[in-house]
């Protein structure tokens, strides 16, 4: 098999099993997902702003999602740190 086969036939087996999205659930037990991306760039977005509040502040469905979720030890350190810094920024941005 030919690397671009290879490579085809990895991307097929991601898409399968979802590796580019981050599971997260809400207290009342609702689950969702979110594709990885979009979750690191709150995650840099969030903390950026939160240590420079000159600039505007991170707005996103994404962000309102990921803020309403648990963020439990199941969802690993950047798991956490996400949830945490989209909580964060969402009660900055209430103020």
């Amino acid at each position: 098999m030919n690397r671009r086969g290879q490579l085809q036939r990895l991307e097929a087996l991601e898409a399968a099993r979802n590796v580019h999205r981050m599971y997260f659930r809400t207290p009342a037990g609702r689950a969702f997902s979110l594709d990885i991306g979009d979750v690191m760039a709150i995650v840099m977005d969030g903390l950026g702003w939160l240590h420079d509040p000159t600039t505007d502040p991170p707005r996103s469905k994404t962000l309102e999602a990921l803020a309403t979720a648990v963020p439990d030890r199941e969802l690993g350190l950047i798991g956490q740190t996400a949830v945490l810094a989209a909580q964060q920024v969402m009660q900055e941005v209430k103020r």
